[in-house]
């Protein structure tokens, strides 16, 4: 018999999830909770196969994670969410989750996504599976164009300013550059990234790191 430990913190949610599972023979729910304290409390306290909780918890539920990971290697973990973002997905499962299953998944997929991390493997549902294969066929994409831009310290240093929205005098004042200097290297990086003007620049530097607020760092 699988011991369970269930977090979720929509009590209508955790109640119909337990009855669910314990109209199943080979479950026995031993513990509830509704907060990321009560789900590393309830595994500290043993008595635990498998660890079935939400991700948006109060506390910080991907944290809890890894440091239940780094207690007790032996404890499963599933999260069991209705956040259906590929990030959200490699996170946890980086962080030492051993399972993936949305909410909007069918009866079948808990069940099966129970078993299997009880056995020792991994499950993620198969919508969220094709997103997180999606989204890391594009981070490589990704990173093979950022690969082929070579810039060099300066030129870097240049579009950090330029992604801070910094115009090119206030770009040559912070670098201690001339106004002339900062024109020449916007002149080269236009042309490494094959742009016409400086926003340009911006939406392919932000595209490339998939993000639009984090700098790259390229180095030739």
């Amino acid at each position: 018999m699988l011991k369970l430990v269930l977090i979720d913190d929509h009590p209508i949610v955790l109640a119909g999830l337990v009855d669910i599972l314990r109209n199943h023979a080979q479950y026995q729910v031993v513990n509830t909770g509704s907060t990321a304290e009560a789900a590393l409390r309830h595994v500290r306290e043993g008595e635990c196969d498998v660890l079935i909780a939400d991700l948006n918890l109060p506390g910080d539920m991907v944290e809890t994670i890894r440091q239940i990971r780094a207690e007790n290697p032996v404890v499963k973990i599933l999260v069991f969410t209705a956040s259906a973002s590929p990030d959200s997905c490699l996170q946890v499962m980086a962080a030492g989750a051993n399972g993936f299953v949305l909410k909007g998944s069918s009866g079948g997929d808990l069940f099966y996504a129970i078993e299997e991390v009880a056995a020792g493997k991994e499950f993620i549902s198969s919508s969220m599976a094709s997103k997180v294969i999606r989204e890391m066929r594009m981070a490589e994409q990704r990173k093979q164009e950022r690969a082929s831009v070579a810039l060099n310290s300066r030129e870097d240093q240049v579009v950090r300013e330029l992604l801070n929205g910094a115009s090119n005098k206030e770009i040559a004042n912070k670098l201690n550059l001339s106004d002339k200097t900062v024109k020449h290297y916007m002149t080269q990086i236009m042309q490494k990234f094959n742009a016409r003007n400086r926003l340009e620049v911006v939406l392919e530097v932000q595209r490339m790191n998939g993000s639009a607020t984090t700098p790259p760092r390229y180095y030739a």
